[in-house]
């Protein structure tokens, strides 16, 4: 069975076809370094991993840091893909799974194929996890596909060769952009910057939650971000009311710094006829990127679930 992965630092986005229809879903990223308690009829998925006990917590404040590039080769991210194939509902059993990397760490800075970099990937991903009181599946092979590019597939297909996409994906820890001709007829510009992601605002709110007497995990941190215009589940989330201000200016300020250094990355492209905003941050700069770029409205693209358009194209190209 082939099973497509869009494995992002803070969430890993799954697409498969079983029985002839297509399936898709979430699963977040928040691993901490010690097995959980099972309770009632709920599971616990607890892991065993180089000697080293993980078990998946969404609320721990402990939950390892996946927001990094080295998150990519790490033994995190090993798990957190088998937790994805387990939620799945499948049994376990030998998979061919197609995954994805940053472009900056997919392409070398010469813009081309960064072999070792892909080939580490797949190593990694190969390696043996353990379940504790269950199986895992087996990773038979693995493929590697670039961050944003497959994402536009359906859109460039029924363009004309001499328009072109601008590919714009704000995730977690990374922001890449690509330029691709219509048809998929080439790929004039790439960038990547393992700087610039939602984390920015993820750790600026998770330190005022602190301050807040909520002190949580970066899940948590990216919910009341996704929650962040909704004052009612904000009074719900945060301990102190009083420090709900401190929040709000938080979010408000690291949400314009974000916004600005996309649109200054964005600045450095040209020759564009269209544009496509995708990712997990989608939501936060698609407004200000639309007015940023100037085209026309028919030509500019954002999904209702931007999460799933990258891992959508690559269930699409197969």
């Amino acid at each position: 069975m082939k099973i497509f992965m869009d494995d992002g630092s803070t969430n890993i986005k799954v697409k498969w076809k079983e029985s002839g229809q297509a399936h898709q879903l979430l699963s977040p990223n928040s691993f901490k370094r010690q097995w959980s308690v099972a309770f009632g009829s709920q599971p616990a998925f607890n892991y065993l991993m180089n000697g080293e006990q993980y078990s998946f917590d969404p609320i721990s404040p402990e939950a390892v840091t996946t927001t990094n590039v080295a998150y990519q080769y790490s033994d995190v991210n090993v798990i957190a893909v088998h937790h994805a194939l387990l939620l799945t509902g499948l049994a376990p059993q030998d998979v061919d799974v197609v995954v994805t990397l940053p472009l900056a760490e997919f392409y070398d800075a010469n813009n081309q194929r960064n072999d070792a970099n892909i080939e580490r990937k797949k190593k990694s991903l190969q390696r043996q996890v353990t379940l504790n009181g269950g199986e895992t599946f087996t990773i038979r092979s693995v493929e590697v596909m670039p961050e944003s590019i497959p994402a536009g597939f359906d859109v460039l297909k029924s363009m004309d060769p001499l328009e072109s996409l601008l590919i714009i994906d704000l995730g977690g820890t990374t922001l890449d952009i690509s330029l691709v001709m219509g048809k998929m007829s080439g790929i004039s510009r790439i960038y990547g910057d393992s700087t610039i992601g939602v984390s920015l605002m993820t750790t600026a709110v998770k330190d005022a939650l602190r301050a807040a007497r909520t002190q949580g995990s970066s899940y948590l941190a990216d919910d009341i971000i996704m929650h962040r215009h909704d004052e009612a589940y904000l009074k719900s989330r945060i301990n102190d009311a009083s420090h709900i201000d401190l929040i709000r200016n938080v979010l408000a300020e690291t949400e314009n710094r974000l916004v600005q250094r996309v649109l200054s990355a964005i600045s450095s492209f040209e020759g564009y006829t269209h544009v496509m905003v995708i990712g997990g941050g989608a939501e936060i700069i698609a407004d200000r990127v639309r007015a940023h770029c100037g085209i026309r409205p028919e030509r500019f693209y954002k999904t209702s679930a931007s999460q799933f358009d990258l891992v959508n194209g690559m269930f699409a190209i197969g």
